[in-house]
């Protein structure tokens, strides 16, 4: 029932659907730069500082240090380019979205210290955060003479009787004709072995996200120790289309009766989850604030529903041939790895900030389970491919009026993988100004994200090298009461 992946050491999309593996444990590990605007103009360095929407997903003594009552919300407006190399070709894609990265109310309890004594203050926060886009449209095109991806059904196919087929792949290259038996009913040949060269192209079309609501709690001792917990609900909601496509590159070739083939694959995954956040801030002086932050792996449930078609043409067009799968159903559970976050602030003249966020995390120790299926070989390769790695966030503020503040910030991102068999780290370079008006304000950010990345369309295939470039605005505004 499960597919069967010995993932080249990299990003693999999925032509193999119906199962779970490594990558879907990365993938839904993995958190980027989100947040409110203020927030992201400084790079997501905010782990001191606090009193910021975003503050309940990342460090939540930050909801502490909120003296009012506050709402706010946020508009994302985002362009993602994607440009690939294969084979000595390049492609281009390019996608447009909105969003609303989050939604967040928080209650400010100030209480009289000759009442309640040093512990002044407790605060209540409720809302909803973006944690990570999935969206992406990926085009990789080329010609080539080895390791097609046919010869790969072929391969996989032979020994195995065709009643026995693989049914979400090689039963459908069976059905259609893109492989046949040969004298024997588990000895094939296939009809792409006469391609002098071969025109592949690849297309994936990724949509989805993950979005967390949370419930977060904070207290102040002495308006000097500020602490704070959120417990989180994070849901997941991803779906993939990949379609191969490969045809007869030779225009002379007379001696295929097989034009083109086409293959494709759908997924579509829902989660759900709990964790739970624990913070601290500290007011060394005036001027010089320290934060810490844990975060406990999230323990989700998932549910998958994948399946998949194929098509052949033959005599130029004039035969063609389709076969699809059963609807494929799976359920299973991830913990994903704990996160550890250092921060330290400097407060200059209550005129600028400068702030660093330094975040510790070990994608090597997600793990996968289900009641049905043993994950022991892809616990052991999520183990093997993955390591701890580091975020780095930096960020500033200078306030020019008491009304105006100017802010920008860098964001680094390590690759998660063990060794040197990818690299899919990230930067970003941030800006962005603010606007305060009696009890209201309006932020606003410009994000501009960078990543290298090698891709792999199925075993055994060249790596396409993947460039990725996100052009993002970030509007927020709220008001405090």
């Amino acid at each position: 029932m499960l597919r069967q992946t010995s993932l080249a050491l990299g990003f693999l999309i999925g032509c193999s659907i119906q199962a779970q593996n490594h990558v879907d444990a990365l993938r839904y590990s993995q958190e980027s730069l989100w947040g409110s605007a203020r927030y992201v103009a400084m790079g997501g360095g905010f782990g001191a500082l606090g009193a910021n929407a975003s503050s309940s997903s990342h460090n939540p003594a930050g909801l502490a240090v909120h003296s009012n009552n506050e709402f706010s919300g946020s508009l994302s407006f985002m362009d993602l380019e994607t440009t690939t190399s294969y084979l000595n070709a390049n492609s281009f894609d390019k996608n447009s979205r909105a969003s609303l990265p989050n939604l967040n109310y928080v209650s400010a309890n100030v209480f009289d210290p000759d009442q309640l004594g040093d512990w002044n203050r407790f605060n209540f926060g409720i809302g909803y955060n973006r944690l990570e886009d999935y969206n992406q449209h990926i085009y990789i095109s080329g010609e080539q003479n080895l390791n097609s991806f046919s010869n790969l059904i072929l391969n996989n196919a032979q020994g195995t009787a065709f009643d026995q087929l693989n049914g979400f792949r090689e039963l459908l290259a069976f059905n259609t004709y893109l492989i046949d038996t040969l004298g024997a009913t588990n000895t094939y040949f296939s009809n792409a072995g006469n391609f002098a060269s071969t025109n592949q192209s690849f297309s994936s079309i990724q949509s989805g996200s993950k979005n967390e609501f949370y419930l977060s709690f904070g207290s102040a001792y002495q308006d000097k120790l500020f602490i704070g917990a959120t417990i989180g609900f994070p849901s997941i909601e991803y779906r993939e289309r990949n379609t191969i496509l490969e045809s007869n590159g030779s225009a002379a070739d007379e001696v295929s009766e097989l034009d083109a083939y086409e293959y494709k694959t759908n997924l579509f995954t829902t989660g759900s989850g709990i964790n739970l956040k624990l913070g601290l801030i500290y007011k060394l002086d005036q001027s010089i604030r320290y934060g810490f932050a844990l975060h406990t792996p999230t323990y989700y449930e998932f549910n998958e529903e994948y399946w998949s078609s194929m098509s052949t043409d033959f005599l130029n067009g004039s035969e063609r041939y389709t076969s699809e799968s059963y609807l494929g159903f799976f359920d299973y559970r991830l913990k994903t790895p704990l996160k550890m976050i250092n921060s330290l602030s400097f407060v200059i003249n209550k005129m600028a900030i400068v702030s660093v966020d330094y975040e510790y995390i070990d994608y090597a120790s997600a793990n996968m389970r289900s009641d049905f299926y043993n994950f022991r070989e892809t616990n052991n390769e999520i183990e093997s491919y993955y390591t701890s790695t580091s975020n780095l966030k930096l960020g500033g503020e200078v306030r020019i009026h008491p009304q105006l503040s100017l802010r920008a910030g860098y964001a680094y991102y390590g690759s998660p993988f063990a060794g040197d068999y990818n690299d899919a780290s990230q930067e970003y370079f941030t800006l962005g100004a603010g606007l305060k008006v009696n009890q209201y304000f309006f932020d606003m950010a410009l994000i501009n994200m960078l990543s290298d990345e090698d891709l792999y369309m199925y075993e055994d295939a060249s790596a396409a090298g993947i460039n990725t470039s996100k052009s993002q605005l970030v509007l927020s505004a709220g008001f405090k009461f």
